[in-house]
């Protein structure tokens, strides 16, 4: 009985503390913070890179898809994204 507990108990400990997955939902919208740095040469601002880090695992979608190609690949939004410290993905 007591060891079937402390499997129990030990099973438990494990699980909570294996690491999880986070899934991203991508989606270009995320990155409208981004707009004014990307559109003038503004600094990024801290939601900008946040979103930006966030939105990383779609970048390579983005660059594919030929309405935002345009806007991944231009020289502003290079700037940005070294700023933020995300680098652009070479897809």
């Amino acid at each position: 009985m007591k060891s079937s507990i402390l499997f129990l108990f030990l099973t438990a400990l494990l699980l909570r503390r294996a690491p999880t997955a986070v899934s991203v939902t991508c989606n270009p919208s995320e990155l409208s913070s981004c707009a004014g740095a990307i559109l003038t040469s503004a600094p990024p601002t801290a939601a900008c890179c946040a979103k930006l880090k966030e939105q990383r695992p779609c970048l390579c979608e983005y660059r594919k898809n030929p309405n935002l190609k345009g806007y991944i690949n231009s020289d502003n939004s290079k700037k940005v994204s070294k700023s933020c410290g995300v680098p652009i993905p070479s897809c």
